[in-house]
């Protein structure tokens, strides 16, 4: 009896010696892979490799030569040296980028407010209010905004060379693409303000101040149509904006909170997603004819003050101007946002007027 009980014990006790002896096996196999990860990570590293991206904030980015990065390199407020391998992009944003006849970067080179120097090679280069300079080797395009771009000889572009807002001096350089330069009156005003001669301050008031003109132009231009094709709708509407103002601006306000909730109420809901297509440009298009109202109305206080009539297409040339004025001292710009509820309010005050008297015309029917 005794042989019988023992017995099946020596087999439970075979069973779970057996699974300890598995533990242990994949416990020493386990260290000895990780052994061998990090004696290999180790070699990996003696070859100056480094994993991954690397990102500085306020500081540059130094990869000397020999080094490879296997990821991007990212310099916000710094600067990007390259005289090694960088197997991903190298974007600067606000800082000068260097690249040197050693250096390698398989991947793009963006630079956002500063100069540009690209004596190695690399695939495209965009570079975005700042100087540039060329003489490496260029697989992809190079895209210059805002600054003057010089090839040097012994510069190769594959592709592309689009200059817009810049001057261009090619000294010997080889373009295989084609040379596209758009607006090149700026250059010698822009190179005095690029950075590295001043701080980048005023390159960032000269950009706001830049896409503000822009920006209005833009909108005139479009303005202008509307104004034409609606020519009674907006002169009855600049005249009457003025009415209530109190309640204009409330109602203004409380149509762009609306457009604001709807938007991410939209945003946050899978099925409500393709709604973006139409509710983003709907915001959009009521704070354009706000603005347009509130400028046109602007225009025509202007004109009774002079006693001249300068007509709508007039009236709304001197509300931009000064709606410009306002947005160049960038103190003004609260003043511009506020005054757009003005001319949304109006906007909501018709629709509501139009269906009051709707209502009232619906509850009258069954009286008569």
């Amino acid at each position: 009896m005794k042989s019988n009980i023992q017995e099946p014990n020596k087999g439970k006790m075979n069973k779970t010696s057996k699974k300890y002896r598995m533990r242990q096996f994949n416990r020493v196999g386990l260290i000895t892979l990780m052994m061998i990860v990090l004696l290999s990570g180790m070699v990996y590293a003696s070859t100056g490799m480094q994993r991954g991206d690397v990102v500085r904030i306020f500081n540059s980015v130094d990869v000397a030569e020999g080094e490879i990065i296997d990821g991007d390199v990212i310099s916000i407020i710094g600067g990007a040296n390259i005289n090694g391998e960088v197997r991903g992009d190298v974007v600067t944003i606000i800082g000068n980028t260097k690249i040197s006849d050693t250096a390698l970067v398989e991947g793009d080179v963006v630079n956002i407010i500063g100069n540009v120097e690209n004596f190695g090679v690399s695939n495209s280069v965009i570079n975005i209010i700042g100087s540039l300079a060329l003489g490496g080797n260029v697989n992809g395009d190079v895209i210059q905004i805002v600054g003057n771009s010089q090839l040097t000889s012994g510069a190769l572009i594959h592709g592309d060379l689009v200059s817009f807002l810049g001057g261009f001096d090619n000294q010997n350089g080889e373009i295989l693409g084609q040379e596209i330069t758009v607006i090149s009156f700026l250059p010698d005003f822009i190179n005095r303000l690029l950075p590295g001669e001043y701080p980048p301050l005023p390159i960032i008031l000269l950009l706001v101040i830049m896409f503000s003109v822009l920006a209005h132009v833009f909108a005139f231009i479009f303005g202008a149509i509307l104004v034409t094709i609606f020519s009674d709708q907006f002169t009855s509407m600049s005249e009457s904006v003025k009415e209530e103002p109190g309640r204009k601006l409330g109602m203004g306000v409380l149509l762009y909170i609306v457009l604001q909730v709807a938007i991410v109420t939209v945003a946050i809901t899978i099925i409500g997603i393709p709604l973006l297509l139409f509710v983003i440009p709907l915001s959009i298009f009521i704070q354009f004819v706000g603005n347009l109202i509130v400028k046109i109305g602007i225009g025509r206080k202007m004109a009774s003050n002079f006693e001249r009539e300068y007509g709508l297409i007039g009236e709304l040339f001197i509300g931009t101007l000064i709606y410009l004025l306002l947005d160049i001292l960038i103190a003004g710009k609260p003043v511009t946002f506020i005054m757009k509820f003005f001319g949304m309010g109006e906007l909501a005050a018709r629709a509501l007027d139009r269906k009051e008297p709707a209502k009232a015309q619906q509850a009258q029917q069954p009286q008569e």
